[in-house]
């Protein structure tokens, strides 16, 4: 196989296809045969440890990603990387710009996308950069399994290293340990040089006695920051969820965010209709949605993130959206033609002109009882 430390497929939600991206755990060969033109050449395996992003499987994902997005299919991720592979072969290999192809291919996405850390997973370094729901804020969403998730740029270990050095864990030891307090408070005292040497020797080692301890602790506080609760907090995740019921929450999700899509798709082609009127980007249709769901009488702020409230109300006001992304359309039609008719100057004498030769043109292609209920409207909005 092609580089093995990534698995791509094509597989199927409750029935709803879908492209998948899975990580591989496991050390594997990556096998380089010999060149055939080369006496002197030998065949290379080189082992390749999982977790990793080597440029092969950068390419790989990459690739994978933009055939999933010529066939419009939702996306899922299930992510435990730690980052890319960063030896000198690997940046002669081109791994940052394969890298920089996975962010491309998020870009360009339009269907759902969803990253999810399994249970005793972890994203970080590259990684984290790489699928970082804020890349396309508009299909990404991430999720952590509850309690043995973790996630950020540096591991635990390298944050205490940084953040809580050895002069930081001394001076945290001697704000918290009874023992050096008392013994920071006999030196304080008018003692003779002999007990204070005396002092400082045993401060110096109930230091090094606690400092592995200490050093423990700091690592611990640092993987707090780490953890689903803590990412949820910050808003880099949407939200935990349980491994077991994971197929079940995704299924559900899957399908609000695919009839979500496809009414947020048909509200901004409502105002994809000239150069004046500005069309919804689809974060600014997901507002609007979410304000005609609170308008619906009975409906709150927490239902909006329920999935199946938020189906079934789509499902029974299928009408009712209908006619409100009709109007959308009318409104910005007629948005339009004010635009171009108020414009001032030749703008508006070329404007005004274009609109009655273009309405003239379409007359000609309509059936006589069109033009008829056309030329009603007129004289009714015109008050002829």
């Amino acid at each position: 196989g092609w580089a093995k430390t990534v698995i791509v497929g094509r597989a199927r939600l409750g029935g709803i296809p879908m492209g998948v991206v899975v990580t591989e755990n496991r050390t594997v060969e990556a096998i380089k045969p010999a060149d055939p033109a080369d006496v002197k050449a030998s065949e290379a395996v080189i082992q390749e440890p999982g977790g990793v992003w080597f440029p092969n499987s950068a390419y790989k994902t990459a690739q994978a990603i933009n055939d999933f997005r010529t066939e419009d299919l939702p996306l899922m991720i299930f992510a435990n990387w730690r980052g890319f592979s960063g030896g000198q072969r690997d940046m002669y290999d081109e791994v940052l710009k394969y890298g920089s192809m996975i962010v491309d291919s998020f870009v360009a996405y339009e269907q759902p996308i969803f990253v999810f850390i399994p249970p005793y997973a972890e994203i970080r370094g590259g990684a984290w950069v790489v699928v970082d729901p804020s890349i396309n804020p508009a299909v990404m969403e991430m999720y952590a399994t509850s309690g043995t998730a973790r996630g950020g740029v540096l591991e635990a270990n390298g944050v205490a290293s940084v953040k809580y050095r050895t002069k930081d864990l001394i001076s945290t030891m001697h704000r918290l340990d009874d023992v050096l307090i008392a013994l920071d408070a006999k030196l304080k005292e008018r003692i003779t040089d002999e007990v204070r040497n005396e002092t400082e020797d045993s401060i110096t080692k109930r230091e090094q006695s606690l400092l592995p301890v200490y050093e423990q602790i700091a690592v611990q506080f640092c993987e707090l920051h780490d953890t689903p609760g803590r990412m949820k907090a910050v808003g880099v995740i949407e939200n935990e969820v349980e491994w077991k019921n994971s197929r079940s929450f995704f299924f559900w999700r899957l399908r609000r965010k695919l009839a979500e899509f496809d009414l947020r798709k048909k509200m901004q082609q409502a105002g994809d209709v000239g150069r004046s009127v500005k069309s919804l980007s689809p974060i600014e249709a997901s507002a609007l949605m979410k304000e005609w769901f609170l308008q619906t009488p009975g409906m709150t702020n927490s239902m909006w993130n329920d999935d199946k409230v938020m189906l079934s109300w789509m499902a029974q006001s299928h009408e009712v959206l209908e006619q409100k992304v009709v109007e959308m359309a009318r409104e910005c039609v007629a948005q339009e033609v004010f635009q171009v008719m108020t414009a001032g100057g030749s703008t508006s004498e070329i404007g005004t002109a274009g609109l009655i030769k273009g309405l003239s043109q379409a007359l000609n292609t309509l059936s006589v009882s069109e033009q008829e209920k056309v030329k009603e409207m007129l004289k009714g909005a015109l008050n002829f």
